[in-house]
């Protein structure tokens, strides 16, 4: 069963991992994805549910520190929009540490650390928080 995305699981996941709410809206409007859809990528990975988390690099993680089976973790991220919402604030924390902080930096490479690919992403992102302000 499909479990919307919610206002408040947002801002509890922001909330959760320190991560700037506004930061969190901006890369989930960015990434434009949907609770039960997950996307298949040229390099044959899959980024899953409104937050796009790449399942082939995150999921085994998650589960790991989650303890729990790698296909409860996987239908999880793409069919719970609140766990996704959880799931792409822990991510952008890491990110942010990795950026020593840098939030713009770090949002960036919620996508990609690779400069060019971080830099377009981050044009994305102005789009994104300029639809998120009209």
């Amino acid at each position: 069963m499909l479990a919307p995305i919610t206002f408040a699981c947002v801002v509890a996941a922001a909330q959760s991992f320190a991560v700037p709410q506004a930061a969190l809206w901006t890369i989930l409007d960015a990434e434009h994805g949907k609770v039960g859809a997950c996307v298949r990528q040229a390099n044959g990975t899959h980024d899953c549910g409104p937050g796009q988390v790449n399942a082939e690099t995150w999921v085994p993680h998650l589960a790991k520190i989650l303890k729990r089976p790698i296909p409860t973790i996987f239908y999880q991220l793409r069919d719970n929009g609140c766990f996704n919402a959880y799931a792409s604030a822990y991510i952008l924390r890491i990110k942010i540490d990795e950026a020593k902080g840098n939030i713009w930096d770090g949002m960036g490479r919620y996508n990609s650390a690779t400069p060019s690919l971080k830099n377009a992403y981050q044009t994305r992102l102005v789009e994104a928080y300029r639809h998120l302000a009209e």
